[in-house]
């Protein structure tokens, strides 16, 4: 906490670690490094050595494209995780009754979010925290990643990979389209990233010590 002229401020050092080197890289072209030398020089170092890893990998023959899941694993995968989220919701919508559900309100919605999320992190919280896996991904041996080949942290996930699409589902018509047809589908491009994967800068990924190599498709 710093004082000026009798105020007390918060002044709370970003975790610098969890940043994805695209992160670092804006993090450092934004930050005043005269005022904040120690944080500069953090950033610095950090981008130096995710620099290196992947200088590492790139040597030593490790292609990115090699390590992507499948569409098949990708797809039971998603297919468990959404069996969970459908059993986690049933308590919901018994709770509110099927007339309700015909002529949703703001605050249903709302609430319909909030538990959304709720069980959603229930699920799978402690698996992204620890690992960037779903249920379902573990279940597959697969990973959420950034485009550096690092596993992508609960936050990441959370803010640019899971709630962008679900609120892109409240928007009748186009938002419903891009959140239901246009983020499945764009999976069968060359990269086998989604909708919610091109927004949050992410791949799905085995995970590097697997102990078997997975089915090319």
């Amino acid at each position: 906490m710093v004082v000026k002229q009798g105020v007390a401020v918060l002044d709370i050092t970003p975790d610098y670690k969890n940043y994805t080197l695209d992160d670092l890289y804006s993090a450092a072209s934004a930050i005043n490094q005269e005022k904040f030398p120690e944080r500069t020089a953090q950033i610095q170092q950090l981008i130096a050595e995710k620099e290196a890893e992947l200088a590492a990998n790139k040597s030593a023959g490790n292609n990115p494209a090699d390590a992507l899941a499948t569409r098949k694993d990708r797809f039971w995968g998603a297919i468990i995780d959404a069996v969970l989220q459908i059993l986690c919701a049933i308590p919901f919508f018994w709770f509110v009754g099927w007339e309700r559900m015909q002529q949703p309100t703001p605050l249903f919605m709302l609430a319909g979010l909030v538990y959304g999320v709720a069980t959603y992190l229930l699920l799978h919280g402690y698996l992204l925290h620890k690992y960037g896996q779903t249920i379902g991904k573990a279940e597959f041996g697969m990973r959420i990643e950034t485009l550096d080949g690092q596993q992508a942290t609960l936050s990441h996930v959370m803010l640019w990979r899971y709630l962008p699409t679900v609120l892109l589902s409240y928007v009748p018509a186009i938002g419903q389209l891009l959140a239901g047809i246009v983020n499945p589908v764009l999976i069968f491009g060359k990269e086998k990233r989604c909708l919610h994967d091109y927004i949050a800068k992410t791949r799905v990924c085995y995970v590097p010590d697997a102990e078997s190599e997975p089915e090319q498709q």
